[in-house]
C-alpha cells in the first residue's frame, strides 16, 4: 500500500503518543483522527501540521501490577483527502468508502516499558516502543441502531496489523488482530461521548514478547514459560471529546482491561488479572490550510 511522508509522519507520532504496550493501544489514534460532535459544526481542516499532548497514568502492560504516569508532548500532521488519508482513522489509501462499508491501512503505537522499572521482568529484555500497521476493514452500524442515526457514529472495527519495534530499527515483532465496537453514545455542539469494547489477539512471536520467559531469565519466582498465541487482553473504554475549534481538541479517556480467559493467564509475568487507565490529551493544529478537508 502507498505511503506518503505525511502518513509516515504520524505513524511516527502514534508509535511514541501511547501510554504503555498493548495497552489503551488507539488513545493517540483517536485523539488525532476522533469522531466529532455532529451538529453543528465547522468542516475540518484539509491538512494540519502541530503539536499533540498526552498524560495517562496506566499499568507498564497488560496483566502488569505496576502503574506508570506518563506525559509526552509530540509532533503530528495530517491530510483530509478523499482517497489519500493521513490521520488517526487510516493511514495510506482510503480504498473503499460506502455508507456501509470503508476500507483502508490503519496504524496505532504504544510505549515501552524498561524491564529495569518493572518488577516482575527485572534483568529481562525491555519491551521497545512499538508501532503497528495493516489493513482494516470498517462496517458502519448507526442506523442499524436508529434509522436517523449517521451510520458511521456506531462502527466495527477490524484491524489486522504487524508490529515493529521503533526502539530495536523496526524489527517486526509480530501480528495483532483486535476487532472493536465502537458507540458515539452522545453529541452535542461541541462535546461527543464515545465508548467502546474490544479483544487483543496476538500471535506466538508478539505473546511471548509480553509473556514468555527464556530459561536464561528464568528465577525461582518466574519459571521458564513458553507463551501461546491467541487473547491478550479484553477492553472497554470511553472518551470525552471536547472539541474548542476546528484545530484545537480536547480528550478525556479511561479505560478497564481483564486479561481473565487469555491465552497467557498462566505466565508468571502476569500479576494482575485486571487493571484500569485513565488520562488526558490536548490536539493542536498550529498550522493548517483554509480548505476543508472531506470527512
Amino acid at each position: 500500500m502507498p505511503r506518503t511522508n505525511a502518513s509516515v509522519f504520524v505513524a511516527a507520532a502514534l508509535a511514541a503518543s501511547l501510554c504503555a504496550p498493548a495497552q489503551a493501544q488507539e488513545t493517540a489514534a483517536d485523539t488525532v483522527g476522533a469522531t466529532e460532535p455532529t451538529s453543528p459544526r465547522e468542516p475540518l481542516p484539509l491538512w494540519e501540521i502541530g503539536a499533540v499532548a498526552i498524560a495517562a497514568y496506566q499499568p507498564a502492560y497488560p496483566g502488569s501490577d505496576q502503574d506508570f504516569g506518563r506525559l509526552r508532548i509530540l509532533p503530528f500532521g495530517i491530510y483530509r483527502g478523499s482517497l489519500l488519508r493521513a490521520d488517526g482513522n487510516g493511514i495510506g489509501l482510503r480504498a473503499l468508502r460506502t455508507p456501509r462499508f470503508e476500507w483502508d491501512v490503519s496504524g496505532s503505537g504504544s510505549f515501552g516499558s524498561s524491564a529495569n522499572r518493572v518488577d516482575a521482568r527485572r534483568g529481562m529484555p525491555s519491551i521497545g516502543t512499538l508501532v503497528e500497521i495493516g489493513p482494516a476493514l470498517k462496517i458502519n452500524l448507526g442506523d442499524l441502531v436508529d434509522a436517523r442515526r449517521e451510520p458511521r457514529l456506531t462502527q466495527l472495527e477490524i484491524p489486522v496489523r504487524a508490529v515493529f519495534d521503533v526502539s530495536h530499527d523496526f524489527d517486526h515483532r509480530g501480528w495483532t488482530f483486535e476487532p472493536r465496537l465502537l458507540h458515539t453514545a452522545w453529541t452535542g455542539q461541541s462535546f461527543s461521548l464515545v465508548v467502546a469494547a474490544s479483544a487483543l489477539v496476538g500471535d506466538r512471536t508478539l505473546n511471548h514478547m509480553y509473556y514468555g520467559v527464556d530459561a536464561p531469565y528464568a528465577t525461582v519466582a518466574r519459571p521458564a514459560y513458553d507463551a501461546h498465541a491467541g487473547l491478550i487482553a479484553t477492553r472497554l473504554s470511553a472518551s470525552l471529546r471536547h472539541r474548542i475549534s476546528p484545530t484545537l481538541r480536547l480528550q478525556y479517556f479511561a479505560q478497564l482491561e481483564t486479561v481473565r480467559g487469555a491465552a497467557n493467564e498462566a505466565s508468571p509475568l502476569v500479576r494482575s488479572k485486571q487493571d484500569a487507565g485513565i488520562g488526558v490529551s490536548l490536539l493542536w493544529g498550529v498550522w493548517h490550510s483554509s480548505e476543508s478537508g472531506v470527512e
